[in-house]
């Protein structure tokens, strides 16, 4: 754990020099300057404005964390040859893919904690206590969705060309908050290939629509018990899962 950590450290670091990483941190802080900004042209849903456009900034920083960089991670290591280094210390190929991770990780959980106690400060949530739990648990979720995309892109960018990667990592993005529709309309027109179809997609595919409470209503009234067991169970074993077949795919993966 000690070379996992010292790794990611070090991409930590690199990632933070990047030019994408400013750049959607400055996109990131548009929307949240854009939320307050309306906010005060409609008072009567100033707050609602508010929460949602900044919970919509603090997705949206982590998840172009986690594709842009996280796609191009790998293959920039193996083109410039720098991961052959890493590899010639005692350092395992799956340890080198935790160590990379773990820096996107930290990255984004450190944009997450600077945006959200931005957030947290304009909504002044430090008078209502009762909706602390409900705000800690939206960003949560938006973290665990960061984090499933990011092993996702990983996993193809091992597979094919980065730009591919990200390609897929977005289509994955928008299949797994329409799956719900989806089930919904295949009921409706009770075709069985159809059926079957969205049924198989459930299965390959992370179910981000039943994590959708980036909204001033899951703020307000609280967030389903039953939904956080749920969000930690699945997106955890996503995680895993997406983790073993990143090692597995850079252990078998002609990097000379």
């Amino acid at each position: 754990m000690v070379k996992v950590w010292a790794l990611a450290k070090t991409t930590l670091r690199e990632m933070l020099r990047e030019k994408v990483f400013m750049i959607v941190v400055v996109i990131a802080g548009g929307l949240l300057a854009l939320s307050f900004l309306l906010g005060a042209l409609s008072f009567d849903e100033q707050r609602k404005i508010l929460t949602d456009f900044g919970f919509l900034a603090i997705q949206t920083a982590m998840l172009g964390i986690s594709l842009f960089l996280g796609s191009y991670l790998i293959s920039k290591e193996i083109e410039k040859q720098t991961c052959l280094l890493i590899l010639s210390r005692p350092i395992t190929r799956g340890q080198f893919i935790l160590g990379k991770m773990g820096g996107i990780l930290a990255l984004n959980t450190l944009v997450m904690g600077a945006l959200a106690v931005l957030l947290f400060a304009l909504l002044k949530l430090w008078n209502n206590s009762e909706q602390w739990l409900s705000f800690i648990q939206i960003c949560l979720s938006l973290w665990f969705e960061s984090a499933v995309l990011l092993g996702i892109v990983i996993g193809l960018s091992l597979i094919v060309r980065p730009v591919l990667a990200l390609a897929g990592g977005i289509m994955f993005f928008i299949l797994g908050h329409s799956l719900e529709d989806l089930t919904f309309f295949a009921n409706k027109s009770q075709e069985q290939t159809f059926i079957d179809v969205v049924k198989f997609l459930h299965w390959v595919s992370p179910n981000f629509y039943r994590m959708n409470w980036k909204s001033a209503y899951f703020l307000e009234n609280g967030l389903p018990s039953d939904g956080i067991l749920w969000m930690l169970s699945h997106m955890t074993g996503w995680l895993l899962l997406l983790i073993l077949i990143s090692q597995f795919l850079f252990k078998r993966k002609d990097i000379v």
